[in-house]
């Protein structure tokens, strides 16, 4: 296993709970940072509590939220909590640090039985008449050959792994950037997760504001690097404009403090279409480039695809046979599972650079508790997305003034 972020140690866990023989490596050394808006959606909860996370036991390094703001270029805003689920439980999402985050998952993949070799840097894969049969590791001393029935790639968005299957990094088109900083001092947080998709010239780009505390906050921004490039802005000066040019995030920080230094990091979505498997080698992750398009998250479909890869690998294991068509079942699973909220998250990051249709959207869910709850669950991935998008498509079809009533405003 390259890499020990969610992706990898989601993976381990599983075949190590299974009973495989696993070996994780990292080149960083945990705890450690990752950059990140550090949301951790209730899909998300769902598996980490299956991997024996407790996140209650995050409290003081993490905060619990249930609902979210998002509000528009136009300048209006709507606030909801999504809608319950079965049994009345109201879905929870969390705001922790990936410092304290990803340690704990880790510790939970150790606890399994994986192995952790941290300060292991992978240079290179080991292969044998087409088929990958381990890697190369430096741990600052020496090159050590580590031979493996399946390698399986979870090193983040510049993954050597896939680099040396033949895949780089993401053209512009399906790559965006994020910076992140921590504040504290913020007046007036709530429990929201709170989007601003307040510049015209970002969109689908946005601006949000996590609390992590009473009064602590993670702000960020994340962009496509086409808008990126044609923006009269660096990232940084993007971000310092966000919080003075938003009124409801201007008013809030006039006492508040960056904490640490900014940290940015690549997007890479799924929007382009990796392959995820290989003779010999699985792709998990943001090595798979499986980003939503719609929202910059991957802890999710992190999660999904290594699991998917640690079910592959053991029927693998089980058969002998570590073909890519034996493989096969990882992408087969994690598209059954996420490809549909990946595909439609396209669709709906290709609407979102609509700032007219963006407002309308936002004016109707600011009047509309039925509808303000709907769009949470779609952002949060609590909702089916494609009904999201059927939605759209029947009222232009049956009900085209919903979409010329904002003219009229």
């Amino acid at each position: 296993m390259v890499g020990a972020g969610p992706a990898g140690s989601a993976a381990a866990h599983a075949l190590a709970r299974a009973g495989a023989d696993v070996l994780l490596l990292d080149r960083a050394c945990f705890p450690r940072d990752k950059a990140c808006g550090d949301g951790v959606a209730p899909h998300a909860v769902a598996i980490l509590r299956d991997m024996g996370i407790d996140f209650d036991a995050f409290e003081g390094s993490g905060r619990k939220t249930y609902g979210g703001l998002i509000a528009g270029p136009g300048g209006g805003w709507f606030q909801a909590d999504p809608p319950v689920a079965e049994g009345g439980v109201r879905p929870e999402s969390w705001i922790v640090p990936r410092t304290v985050l990803d340690h704990r998952i880790v510790r939970a993949a150790v606890s399994a039985g994986a192995r952790l070799r941290e300060g292991a840097r992978v240079d290179a894969l080991a292969s044998r008449r087409g088929f990958v049969t381990g890697v190369e590791t430096h741990d600052g001393h020496a090159v050590r050959r580590v031979s493996a029935k399946v390698v399986i790639g979870a090193d983040g968005a510049h993954s050597m792994v896939a680099k040396a299957l033949g895949y780089g990094d993401n053209p512009p088109r399906h790559l965006g950037y994020a910076l992140r900083a921590y504040y504290e001092g913020v007046d007036d947080l709530r429990d929201d997760m709170e989007l601003y998709y307040y510049s015209r010239a970002m969109l689908p780009g946005y601006g949000w504001v996590f609390p992590t505390g009473p009064a602590s906050a993670n702000v960020g921004i994340g962009i496509y690097v086409g808008e990126m490039r044609r923006h009269p802005l660096k990232l940084p000066a993007i971000l310092d404009d966000f919080i003075a040019s938003v009124p409801r995030a201007r008013e809030r920080f006039t006492r508040a403090r960056r904490i640490g230094a900014l940290a940015g990091w690549p997007l890479p979505v799924s929007s382009v279409n990796r392959p995820t498997v290989f003779d010999g080698a699985m792709l998990a992750g943001d090595a798979a480039s499986l980003v939503d398009p719609l929202t910059g998250e991957g802890i999710w479909t992190a999660l999904v695809s290594g699991r998917s890869a640690a079910r592959a690998a053991l029927e693998s294991l089980r058969s002998g046979d570590a073909s890519r068509q034996a493989l096969g079942s990882h992408e087969r699973e994690w598209r059954a599972t996420a490809g549909g909220y990946l595909a439609s998250g396209r669709v709906l990051k290709n609407l979102a650079k609509s700032a007219k249709l963006f407002d309308l959207i936002v004016r109707r869910a600011s009047e509309s508790p039925y509808y303000a709850a709907r769009a949470i669950g779609y952002g949060l991935g609590i909702l089916e997305r494609r009904r999201a998008l059927r939605s759209i498509v029947l009222r232009a079809i049956f009900n085209p003034s919903f979409f010329r009533w904002r003219a009229a405003l």
